[in-house]
């Protein structure tokens, strides 16, 4: 494939992910999951990691939506390895975050409080405050389902000030949602431990500020969210059951049931319909329909992979057995709370050893991404590099020659080339050996190198050929450069080499022209050069 070919099958990646978000955002999820499943495809075909990790991600967050926390896992876990891999700190952030809600829904309170604090700090190298608030958000979600309320409460308000602090300021809806769940977890954890509900003052308040949030985000959107809509029906059910207000409790619970089939499949939202269902019964003490309730609300949560809902499930069952005085059937409920809680435990560790294999595999493609760049430098120098001498070559002649050439046309400053060729080379390897012929040309390389400066180039074009490029000294300065080391050439003591031996060079200088190509300054320079060296030998046989 073409880059052509490959630009408009990227063109048509994003298109097609951009409609599974606007599926997404009109609460058409299977549609979104179905779209984003097509770009995963079209990104492993197409062997794009970029698309690969934004399709992952939607997939995630469609999958989130669904109660289908396993593969929502699966899925974030991936596009967060994907976003690291491709250094896309953005991404990765919010993959973070994605992982932190379904690694917590599914039980996993340590790894999802370690995925939110990543998410957290890296946070703070994107520069975006959206990502700040998503990132916090999150963290104090991870915070209250593993019980730590006031964490939870201080990651929460920290998202809030950010939102509230930024210009123009961030929709508050989210985090301040997640403040009243944070205080009905804690409220329900209290009552579980010590018999009556405490205040409900807070949670009160909480959700008021939850309902204007939601008015003003009504009045903004004409597309009602499926989760927000139910979530909202079972806080206004819960408040009021709890506050002894079973009418409107009942009221609010109908409404709740509509919205939870809004997905037209089991979700969570039907476990939270079978809580407040239970908590009504439980109030009107109908004994068998609260037990019913609460064993639906346990096997839903289990079957959409809820694992904190199905754990409030039994401790909800355990309550409803203590207040009708069934102590052993109370015990019951909470060793199958334990056991739960164990298998928790023990699918956890489970993903942990994929965690830490995933970073050792990580760990391994770093090191093989170093290496093959450290060897991709080092044949990228190698190719630059004449092997005999180690200074740069033909191919790395012309490049440099040819920037120098192109700056100076731009600057009105042309450089200055000269070609150097060893004198009667081929009478040294015959007479004293190739061996000795190489180390002539590795003394010569060096003496170059040495009357160079450090913006100029002296290199070897093969065989007994030689280039310097001056790219900056006017003709006069060149030749004289070129003069001394004739000089040093001539005056080094060669018998060190070989008993006998005497070396020289023949140097033609030439500066460019605006008209000049690399190649035309090279002919002009070894023109030069020629012309120099015949006069030389005409002189020589002259005095002979």
């Amino acid at each position: 494939m073409n880059n052509d070919d490959r630009s408009r099958a990227e063109v048509q990646l994003d298109a097609l992910l951009k409609r599974a978000h606007a599926a997404l955002d009109q609460g058409d999820v299977k549609t979104g999951r179905e779209l984003s499943h097509q770009a995963l495809k079209a990104a492993l075909a197409l062997e794009s990691k970029r698309f690969e990790a934004k399709a992952l991600l939607c997939l995630a967050h469609c999958d989130r939506m669904l109660s289908r926390y396993r593969r929502a896992h699966r899925a974030s876990q991936r596009a967060a390895q994907a976003f690291q891999l491709l250094g896309d700190t953005s991404g990765e952030v919010m993959a973070l975050s994605t992982h932190a809600y379904v690694a917590v829904n599914l039980g996993r309170n340590e790894e999802a409080v370690e995925a939110a604090l990543l998410s957290v700090r890296l946070s703070e190298f994107v520069e975006n405050a959206e990502h700040s608030v998503l990132s916090y958000n999150a963290l104090g979600v991870a915070y209250f389902w593993s019980r730590n309320f006031d964490k939870a409460e201080q990651a929460l308000q920290t998202a809030l000030q950010i939102a509230e602090q930024t210009t123009p300021k961030l929709d508050t809806f989210q985090p301040r949602i997640n403040q009243w769940w944070n205080q009905i977890i804690r409220i329900f954890h209290e009552r579980f431990d010590e018999g009556p509900l405490p205040s409900l003052a807070l949670m009160r308040v909480l959700r008021e500020s939850v309902m204007q949030g939601h008015h003003h985000n009504q009045t903004a959107s004409l597309t009602p969210n499926v989760t927000t809509e139910a979530v909202l029906m079972f806080a206004a059910s819960l408040d009021h059951c709890w506050h002894g207000q079973l009418e409107p409790a009942k009221a609010a619970a109908i409404k709740l049931s509509r919205w939870a089939q809004g997905y037209g499949t089991l979700t969570w939202l039907v476990a939270l319909e079978a809580w407040i269902r239970a908590e009504i019964a439980w109030a009107d003490q109908n004994w068998p329909v609260a037990h019913e309730q609460a064993a639906k609300m346990i096997e839903i949560a289990v079957t959409v992979e809820h694992e904190q809902l199905a754990c409030l499930g039994h401790m909800l069952a355990s309550q409803l057995f203590e207040a009708q005085g069934a102590s052993a059937r109370a015990l019951d409920e909470l060793r199958r709370l334990r056991q739960r809680e164990q298998l928790i435990r023990s699918d956890c560790l489970e993903s942990r050893e994929h965690v830490i294999n995933w970073q050792m595999d990580l760990r391994l493609r770093q090191r093989s991404i170093a290496l093959l760049e450290l060897t991709s430098r080092q044949l990228e120098k190698l190719s630059l590099e004449d092997s005999l001498t180690g200074i740069p070559n033909r191919r790395s002649f012309e490049r440099y020659a040819d920037d120098l050439l192109r700056l100076g046309k731009e600057r009105g400053q042309m450089p200055c080339m000269a070609l150097i060729d060893v004198d009667q080379f081929k009478q040294i390897n015959d007479r004293f050996s190739h061996q000795v012929g190489d180390e002539v040309l590795k003394r010569i390389a060096k003496i170059l190198k040495a009357h160079v400066r450090e913006d100029d180039m002296a290199a070897r074009l093969g065989g007994d050929e030689f280039v310097i490029v001056f790219k900056t000294a006017d003709l006069d300065i060149a030749q004289q450069v070129c003069q001394r080391i004739g000089d040093t050439v001539r005056q080094f003591d060669w018998s060190a080499l070989s008993p006998g031996l005497q070396s020289s060079i023949s140097v033609g200088v030439a500066r460019a022209e605006q008209q000049d190509t690399v190649e035309t300054l090279t002919h002009r320079s070894d023109t030069a050069m020629y012309l120099k060296k015949k006069t030389r030998l005409n002189a020589a046989h002259t005095l002979h």
